[in-house]
């Protein structure tokens, strides 16, 4: 194990020096890249535990949710945004988990009203049982299909 992490206990976050931080936000691809390796690496379990006993997420959950939220703070570069001075990194993380699990609950929540759509009813067993008995069909005229299905 790198002697930038110490790791946690019992699923807690583990202790990050900032040596790990600045390699993070390093202008050379590959260092950059090691450091995040390494603090994937030491806060993922973390992060996991954290959305299943916090957020009270099953299994398959908490999985979707921790990879999501890796995923993205990989695309938005989320460690740019992290300032030392305001807040240990443990704190910031759990903010950014936090409000990635609130947002993901609050769409879960729309979806289940109906976000104001009316529920529409179809049966797609039966468009593709009419697939199935239509005549073979040409897969570079998809627009011609659609018309004779249309009339």
């Amino acid at each position: 194990m790198s002697d930038d992490l110490q790791p946690g206990r019992g699923g807690n976050f583990p202790q990050t020096r900032q040596s790990l931080l600045q390699a993070v936000r390093s202008g050379i691809a590959d260092e950059r890249q090691r450091a995040l390796d390494l603090l994937i690496a030491a806060y993922w379990k973390p992060v996991y535990k954290y959305i299943r006993l916090r957020w009270d997420k099953d299994n398959e959950q908490a999985q979707d949710l921790t990879q999501d939220f890796f995923a993205r703070l990989l695309e938005r570069d989320f460690f740019q945004k992290y300032d030392p001075a305001r807040a240990r990194l443990r704190t910031f993380l759990r903010v950014c988990v936090d409000g990635l699990v609130a947002n993901h609950d609050k769409a879960a929540l729309r979806l289940k009203r109906g976000g104001g759509a009316p529920t529409l009813s179809l049966d797609f067993d039966a468009a593709e049982s009419e697939l199935r008995r239509s005549e073979p069909r040409d897969p570079a005229q998809p627009d011609d299909f659609f018309t004779r299905e249309w009339a």
